[in-house]
């Protein structure tokens, strides 16, 4: 009797007993508060109508036969999951340890917890197919509400990419993402790290599907793309769709650290570290994507600050777009905006006739944004490596662009094509480092930082200062101007100055 009580006990412990597992304290009191939803905006949608979680409806994945020392435990994993799904909703649980496995699809209503010192790890290059390009956690169906959380940086979803990346240019190979929820609504993901991504690791949405999304506190470690075992292709968090929050991250990988794709609308971006990766992007795929705020980030040796990418095939109308209150210290390509990625521009095309993907890049505005310390010693080129860049296409110009309180110091100066109505305002300065050359604030132009330009119109600090807050209210009693200082007395979509303020009309 003595032996059976203790060996409940025991059993109790590690989650066994009578076939419940440990309830996870769970709270979504937090989560409300830290929405930080932009004036005029339509709030992110959290996961709603969860379950009360109790031992009926906790599932550990030991009980399902899951085992630190299985090479595969995605049939014990998929079971937990399963249960949770048919009981309504529930959630499932990864105790410390390591435990392998191949995809798994989280269904409605579940919250997939990671307890502290537990790593989730994708089975390895040599035990998968390297032409499905399947994901490792994905939705079930078209979930709703759905989870999946840790206790902090040690909770880990690893990828076992190495492998991978030394393949990524084979035909045929195709490594997929760790995280992709393309359908469904209403997905938290928070507390956690992610680390060796064979591709891709949190893609959010798919095709304008899978909306409304957050993301905080989560850590994404990959080697950068210039490492000695580099990754490639190794974005951050990409996004695909509407309504989505981040903040609170650390991004370090091998390709873009967050980049807003085709139908990503109504992003915010906020108090996130990037260090190695190509920056806070947009692109290249950009068809119908609109109003995205990236907002007090820090850049640390990463290849890009702001970064708009595209090309004719890809894109269309990108418009309402702000990048503020950004620090970068050794970055190679602070702004950059080409409508001819992966190309050099080519200032003798002729103008093409405009097509539905043709890149359309306007209102965007670039504020109280810092860069500086830039100790790399690549010159500048029609590609990439400029303190600014901005390239449009003969028959589509970039237009109604405005700095306002940037201040650059770079080894490389400016380059400016096919653009107009770009705007200098409220102090601006630029430092070419190797050209010795300053255009300060008190300066009548630009000129001296310039190292080419070629149909571009510019103005340098001419317009008074006094913008504001966001705003979204196109019936106001006061005069509508665009950031341009011109007047409009029926404004459509856009970003347009009333009161001394910003207002975004959608």
């Amino acid at each position: 009797m003595r032996f059976y009580r203790l060996l409940m006990v025991v059993l109790l412990v590690m989650g066994y007993g009578l076939g419940q597992a440990q309830v996870i304290n769970f709270s979504m009191d937090e989560e409300a508060t830290g929405k930080n939803t932009p004036e005029g905006w339509n709030e992110v949608q959290l996961p709603q109508n969860l379950p009360t979680f109790t031992e009926t409806n906790t599932f550990n994945i030991t009980n399902y036969g899951a085992s630190t020392e299985s090479a595969d435990n995605t049939s014990a994993i998929q079971a937990a999951l399963n249960a949770a799904y048919s009981a309504g909703g529930g959630m499932v649980v990864i105790p410390a340890g390591e435990w392998l496995s191949n995809t798994i699809q989280v269904g409605s209503k579940t919250v997939l917890h990671l307890c502290a010192g537990a790593t989730l790890k994708w089975l390895s290059y040599d035990n998968r197919s390297h032409t499905d390009g399947n994901n490792f956690i994905i939705h079930k169906g078209t979930p709703t509400d759905v989870v999946i959380e840790g206790e902090g940086n040690t909770s880990i979803i690893d990828g076992q990419g190495a492998p991978w990346w030394e393949h990524y240019k084979d035909s045929g190979v195709k490594r997929g993402a760790m995280i992709r929820f393309g359908n469904g609504n209403r997905f938290l993901f928070r507390n956690f790290r992610i680390q060796n991504a064979p591709g891709a690791n949190l893609t959010v949405g798919q095709s304008g599907r899978g909306a409304h999304t957050t993301v905080h506190d989560i850590e994404i470690k990959n080697p950068s793309s210039t490492a000695s075992t580099p990754s490639h292709n190794t974005d951050g968090i990409p996004i695909w769709t509407q309504y989505v929050n981040i903040y609170n991250c650390m991004i370090d990988t091998g390709d873009d650290n967050v980049v807003t794709d085709s139908e990503a609308q109504y992003v915010h971006v906020w108090n996130c570290d990037f260090k190695a990766g190509h920056g806070a992007s947009f692109g290249s795929y950009t068809v119908n994507m609109h109003h995205i705020i990236y907002e007090n980030l820090t850049f640390d040796g990463t290849d890009c600050g702001f970064r708009l990418k595209s090309n004719r095939d890809r894109s269309g109308d990108v418009h309402d777009i702000i990048f503020r209150n950004c620090t970068m210290n050794n970055v190679e390509a602070p702004i950059s905006m080409t409508a001819w990625y992966d190309d050099t521009p080519d200032l003798t095309s002729p103008a093409q006739a405009k097509i539905a993907t043709t890149p359309e890049f306007h209102n965007i505005l670039i504020q109280n944004v810092t860069a500086s310390g830039y100790t790399g010693t690549k010159n500048g080129n029609d590609k990439k490596y400029n303190g600014i860049q901005i390239a449009g296409r003969p028959e589509s110009y970039v237009y109604d662009v405005t700095f306002d309180n940037v201040q650059i110091s770079h080894r490389n100066g400016v380059r400016l094509f096919f653009c107009k109505d770009i705007k200098f305002i409220n102090g601006c300065t630029f430092t070419w480092e190797r050209g010795n050359k300053t255009a300060k604030a008190t300066d009548t132009d630009m000129s001296a930082v310039i190292e080419h330009e070629h149909e571009a119109s510019y103005t340098w600090n001419k317009e008074p200062s006094g913008i504001g807050a966001i705003h979204a209210d196109n019936t106001s009693e006061y005069t509508t101007y665009t950031l341009q200082g011109v007047r409009v007395s029926n404004p459509t979509k856009g970003i347009y100055i009333q009161n001394g303020k910003i207002i975004i009309i959608k």
